[in-house]
This record gives structure tokens, C-alpha cells and sequence, in this order.
């Protein structure tokens, strides 16, 4: 288990860095998760994985998280 982050050190930074490592890492996490569904699409793709219909579903789930996560996450904190 990972240790929990120290709190306080989190509540020193400003809100406009804290949203700012938030929009960061809510986008390095929508991009890791593009990449495993594009794994899983080149792995249905070459028969590694019983395909049913799943690798171009997983294409178009990856290209919309990478999309969205440059369109939606660039607008957080803008209300």
C-alpha cells in the first residue's frame, strides 16, 4: 500500500497550483489509460484476444479520452 501523501504539504500550495498538478495528473491518467486501450485494440488485432468486435470500440474509446483530456482538462478551474 502507498503511503498517504502529507495533506498538509498539499494545503500549502495555492489553489491555482493545486488545480494546475490536478488538470496534470487527471491528464497523464486519461492518456495512460488511451494507451491500454490501444494495447488491448493491437492485441485483439493480432488474435492474442478473442476479438469480438472490441479493437476498434477500444481505437475510439483511446482517441476520445486523448481528445477530451486536451479540450475538457484545459478548461478546469474556469467557471
Amino acid at each position: 500500500m502507498r503511503p498517504t501523501p502529507d495533506l498538509p504539504e498539499w494545503n500549502r500550495l495555492s489553489d491555482e497550483l493545486q488545480i494546475h498538478l490536478s488538470r496534470q495528473a487527471l491528464r497523464q491518467a486519461a492518456l495512460i489509460v488511451a494507451d491500454q486501450a490501444d494495447l488491448f485494440a493491437v492485441q485483439f488485432l493480432a488474435g492474442t484476444l478473442q476479438d469480438r468486435g472490441a479493437a476498434d470500440a477500444l481505437m475510439l474509446f483511446a482517441a476520445l479520452l486523448r481528445e477530451t483530456s486536451n479540450e475538457c482538462l484545459t478548461q478546469a478551474g474556469h467557471a
